[in-house]
C-alpha cells in the first residue's frame, strides 16, 4: 500500500518539478513584401503601392501578417517538440494532482476489482481492448487529419493533427513510466501494468475532442474512455489505479497539445463501485 501511495506521488512530483506553466512560444512570423511599381510605368503615372523601409528601419505593422504553423513542412515534428516542452508545466501538475489523489483512493479496490470482476460476460469488454489501443487511436487522428485536408474542412484536419500529437506525447511518457515503475500485472504476463496505455490513449483523445469540440462531443468520448479502462480491468491487464492514472497522463497530453483551443474546466473525482470504481468528470462553470 505504502509503495502504491509512493508512485502516485513521484509521478505528480516529476510532473510538477521543471516549472509552473511555461509560456506557449510566441507564433511566428512572416513578413508581406509590399507591391513595388512596375518598372514600364509611363510618365505621370502614381505610384500606390507602400514602399519598404530603408535598411535599419522597422518594417510598419501595416505589412506583417501573423500566422501560427499549421503542421505542414516540418512544422509538425517542431509542434511535437514544443508539446513535450510544454508538458511540464502548472496545468498538468494540477491534472495530475487530481489523479494521484483519485488513484491513492481507488488503491483500496485494486485487488478486490479484479478478484470480483463485473458479472458482466468479457466479451462485451472486448472491442475497448482492440479500439482503445495506441494503434487504433492514432489512426483516428491520421484519417481525420487526412479527410478534413481533402474536404478542406480545416477544423476536422487540426483536430485530427492534435488526436495525434496528443497520442505520440501521452505514450511516450506513459512507457517512460512503465519501463521506470514495472508493476506487475494482474494476470502475471509481465511488469508493464502501471499506468495504463489504453487508457491514456482513449481519454488523450476524448480531451482533444472536448477542447474542440465542447462537452457535446467530449461526454460520449469520456465515456467511451471509460469503457476502455473497463476493459482492461475485466480482462485482468491493470489494476484500479493503473488506469486512473493512466486517464490522468491522457488528459494532461492532450491538454497541453489544445493549450491554445478553449476548453471548460472540470474536476475528476473517483467513486467506489462493486467490484471497482467509476472516474467522474465534474463540469466547473465560470
Amino acid at each position: 500500500m505504502i509503495l502504491r501511495f509512493a508512485v502516485c506521488f513521484a509521478v505528480t512530483l516529476t510532473v510538477a518539478t521543471p516549472g509552473f506553466a511555461q509560456e506557449p512560444a510566441p507564433a511566428e512570423t512572416e513578413r508581406v513584401e509590399a507591391a513595388t511599381a512596375d518598372a514600364t510605368a509611363g510618365v505621370g503615372d502614381q505610384v500606390t503601392a507602400k514602399q519598404l523601409p530603408r535598411p535599419g528601419q522597422p518594417l510598419p505593422t501595416d505589412i506583417i501578417a501573423t500566422r501560427t504553423s499549421d503542421g505542414e513542412s516540418g512544422g509538425f515534428f517542431k509542434l511535437v517538440g514544443g508539446d513535450f516542452k510544454h508538458f511540464f508545466s502548472g496545468d498538468t501538475a494540477r491534472v495530475m494532482a487530481y489523479t494521484s489523489v483519485s488513484a491513492i483512493a481507488t488503491a483500496t479496490w485494486d485487488r478486490e476489482g479484479v478478484n470480483n470482476g463485473f458479472n458482466i460476460p468479457t466479451t462485451v469488454f472486448q472491442a475497448g481492448n482492440v479500439m482503445g489501443s495506441f494503434v487504433f487511436q492514432i489512426g483516428v487522428g491520421v484519417a481525420g487529419y487526412g479527410v478534413g485536408k481533402v474536404t478542406g474542412n480545416g477544423k476536422l484536419a487540426m483536430v485530427g493533427r492534435d488526436v495525434v500529437r496528443g497520442q505520440i506525447v501521452s505514450q511516450v511518457i506513459t512507457q517512460a513510466v512503465k519501463v521506470t515503475v514495472r508493476r506487475e500485472r494482474p494476470d502475471a504476463s509481465n511488469n508493464m501494468s502501471f499506468p495504463s496505455g489504453h487508457s491514456a490513449s482513449a481519454f488523450a483523445t476524448a480531451t482533444v475532442l472536448q477542447r474542440h469540440y465542447g462537452w457535446k462531443a467530449g461526454v460520449p468520448a469520456y465515456a467511451f474512455g471509460s469503457y476502455v479502462a473497463l476493459a482492461r480491468m475485466s480482462w485482468n491487464r491493470h489494476h484500479a489505479t493503473d488506469v486512473v492514472m493512466g486517464a490522468g497522463l491522457g488528459i494532461a497530453s492532450a491538454r497541453t497539445v489544445t493549450m491554445k483551443v478553449g476548453g471548460s474546466k472540470f474536476n475528476m473525482g473517483v467513486q467506489p463501485q462493486v467490484g471497482g470504481a467509476s472516474v467522474n468528470f465534474t463540469k466547473i462553470l465560470k
